[in-house]
């Protein structure tokens, strides 16, 4: 007998090893890049469930229905006009027309459906009605309080018209006090030396500016007039006011009188012994628009 060779022993490399794992490595990257996942629902085929529709109804009937496609509280054949068709139809309750006393109420209504509705909208107008109190107690009180606080415009006018004139009564009265106790009248016939001498110095002025600038209109119709004016200084020379007392008739001279006095302004401060008496000085003067073009003072 021949005695049958072992099998030689496979060898497994360190090449094979690498391959294996490197495969291997490979089809775990597939799997977690591109997502692939098994799934055994797929072969599952769906489950067919039987359902049954529960309606509620009222009317019943003596014999229980053969084919019941629904369910219900109790046996009913069905109900309604619904035109017969090869679909099921649920059974709807039977509907009776009843009087309506409210016009806007829809008379095919469903009663069961109707008292809840009442509810709901009494409800939400209660509701209502309470939020409308409720921002009217609040408001009511805020608007009258307003009311009493902000001033109308004739309230406006008349607290501002005593203002004005309040102001205008304490100036006059501050003026009245202030010529009473701190001006001076002078005149041409004045003989006190300080008051006479300023007056002068003052009146040769004028004179001189009068007749630099005599009125071309006077000039160019021969207007002669005479009128009187009274201007107040004040202690640095300048104009406090020029009053008409006398007018010449023409309104040319008198206008034009006025304008030689201011051109001549200012004039000299107070000397100190007419400081420390007055702080307005009145000079009141007669003046003269003569033939030639000529102004002077009396």
């Amino acid at each position: 007998m021949s005695q049958t060779a072992p099998l030689p022993t496979p060898v497994i490399t360190a090449f094979d090893r690498f391959g294996l794992t490197l495969f291997f490595a490979v089809v775990l990257h597939a799997l977690v890049i591109l997502g692939i996942t098994f799934s055994t629902d797929l072969l599952k085929k769906p489950a067919l469930t039987q359902t049954m529709e529960i309606t509620l109804v009222q009317s019943k009937s003596d014999s229980p229905a053969e084919e019941a496609q629904f369910l219900a509280q109790a046996n009913q054949q069905g109900s309604g006009n619904t035109v017969e068709t090869d679909q099921p139809v649920a059974p709807r309750q039977q509907q009776i027309a009843t009087p309506h006393k409210n016009i806007g109420t829809a008379p095919d209504s469903s009663p069961a459906v109707m008292p809840r509705q009442q509810t709901q909208q009494a409800r939400q107008q209660a509701i209502m009605t309470a939020d409308r109190a409720s921002k009217q107690s609040t408001t009511r009180p805020q608007s009258a309080r307003q009311q009493a606080k902000t001033p109308t415009a004739s309230q406006l006018i008349a607290r501002s018209l005593q203002i004005a004139s309040a102001t205008a009564e304490y100036e006059q009265q501050k003026l009245a006090n202030k010529k009473q106790k701190s001006s001076k009248f002078i005149t041409a016939s004045t003989r006190e030396h300080k008051y006479a001498s300023y007056m002068d110095a003052w009146r040769r002025k004028v004179e001189r500016i009068g007749r630099i600038n005599y009125p071309e209109e006077a000039r160019r119709r021969k207007l002669t007039g005479k009128l009187v004016l009274t201007v107040a200084l004040r202690p640095n020379g300048t104009i406090y006011s020029i009053e008409l007392d006398q007018s010449s008739g023409n309104r040319v001279l008198d206008d034009a009188a006025r304008r030689i006095v201011r051109l001549a302004a200012p004039y000299a401060p107070f000397p100190d012994n007419i400081r420390a008496e007055t702080d307005l000085l009145h000079i009141t003067r007669t003046w003269i628009f003569q033939s030639g073009n000529r102004l002077t003072s009396r």
